[in-house]
């Protein structure tokens, strides 16, 4: 059983979604949007949340083939990873983020909110997505 709260990330080249968990870590929810101006500012801005939140891992939104196999983008989001490991002392986590912006978009709409104009919203609410199905899944795997 997973305690204490989890950062859930969906990594974006402009944006990158947050969510935190509460301190049961079962439930996510949105925190914010970081604008990426540069990496090491996402990540050092990551890494702050992290500390601020007392963080007892980081999970990272991975995007996978539909298939299941590892995307183009999949190797970006681990070198991303790597970097973040060196800067954050808490272990890092990966979750299939296939659909989660189209589940994300659903919530939206369901809110009566129009896509354009709401894409911070949408990357955090994807992001919320991402760490909510990491915290729903059985707990038996070490941090990656």
């Amino acid at each position: 059983m997973r305690t204490g709260r989890y950062l859930g990330l969906d990594l974006g080249g402009r944006r990158i979604g947050v969510a935190v968990s509460d301190i049961d870590a079962t439930l996510a929810r949105p925190l914010e949007t970081i604008t990426v101006t540069g990496q090491n500012q996402a990540l050092k801005r990551i890494c702050e949340l992290a500390a601020e939140h007392e963080a007892a891992g980081i999970v990272i939104g991975l995007p996978l083939n539909m298939s299941g196999s590892s995307s183009a983008g999949s190797k970006e989001v681990e070198e991303f990873a790597d970097k973040l490991r060196r800067l954050c002392p808490v272990p890092i986590y990966f979750e299939d983020e296939r659909l989660s912006s189209r589940q994300a978009e659903a919530v939206l709409h369901s809110y009566g909110k129009k896509i354009k104009g709401n894409k911070d919203k949408i990357d955090r609410i994807s992001a919320a997505i991402i760490l909510q199905s990491f915290l729903d899944r059985p707990q038996k795997d070490p941090a990656n």
